[in-house]
């Protein structure tokens, strides 16, 4: 990379720092372009030289936290041996993870094949992995799809699900624990 490359990357870099913290300051997860130009020190002509707009910082963004959490779900995978503490440890590093708190606040448009696609593609395939070496150690009854339990696993994550239970004033650390009593014991009561 030559020395007008490497500029670019940092301030490409620094644009999407100060935007972040924008994201998580705002109650309405919106970036305000000129206040973002006058925090990294650049006018907004220049930023738009980098980004065309709003949405590419936000999807930017998320791209980078996505890449991010599926590095965690994978050191996750190697580094816990024990397949149901793997599973547990993932629902929380998910929960507690900034990209949940992104999606959760700009629930991004999933139908556009993208590199945040092909990033989410990727978590499922390691949770499909998981979900199959869970049910080869009959942790997991077999009797389910390992499909189904990959898409009932990520719809316990549905932003909308997660705002509602907030908004009715379930804490976030209880949800975690109800969600994984609910994944592992089901909700039949014990006789």
């Amino acid at each position: 990379m030559n020395w007008k490359e490497q500029q670019k990357y940092d301030r490409e870099q620094l644009i999407l720092a100060e935007a972040e913290t924008m994201l998580f300051q705002t109650t309405d997860s919106t970036i305000n372009m000129d206040a973002l130009a006058l925090a990294v020190g650049i006018s907004k002509g220049t930023l738009y030289n980098h980004f065309t707009n709003k949405e590419a910082i936000i999807t930017r963004i998320l791209e980078r936290n996505a890449q991010n959490l599926l590095q965690m779900m994978r050191e996750t995978m190697i580094n816990i041996d024990d397949s149901k503490m793997k599973l547990q440890t993932l629902l929380r590093i998910i929960i507690r993870n900034p990209y949940f708190t992104l999606v959760l606040q700009n629930q991004p448009d999933m139908s556009q094949v993208n590199e945040l696609t092909h990033i989410f593609e990727r978590i499922i395939e390691e949770l499909t992995l998981l979900f199959r070496h869970l049910q080869e150690k009959s942790i997991i009854d077999s009797v389910y799809p390992t499909t189904f339990l990959v898409a009932h696993f990520m719809h316990l994550f549905d932003p909308a699900i997660f705002q509602h239970l907030l908004k009715e004033g379930v804490l976030e650390d209880h949800i975690v624990d109800l969600t994984e009593r609910f994944f592992f014991q089901g909700t039949q009561k014990e006789m």
